[in-house]
């Protein structure tokens, strides 16, 4: 019973640990994608000086 039990906490660790790191990658990569996209809104501006 007890090996049962060590595996199955050993497979939901893992299942944990590899769920948590996709999300962290998934959260990173919107950001980029996010940041990239407000630094190029697609218009330009032009200052012109009235003097």
């Amino acid at each position: 019973m007890f090996g049962l039990s060590s595996i199955s906490w050993n497979v939901q660790r893992t299942v944990c640990l590899a769920l948590t790191a996709a999300i962290v990658v998934t959260s990173l990569i919107g950001g980029a994608y996010v940041a990239n996209h407000a630094a190029h809104p697609g218009y330009s501006v032009t200052i012109t000086q009235l003097a």
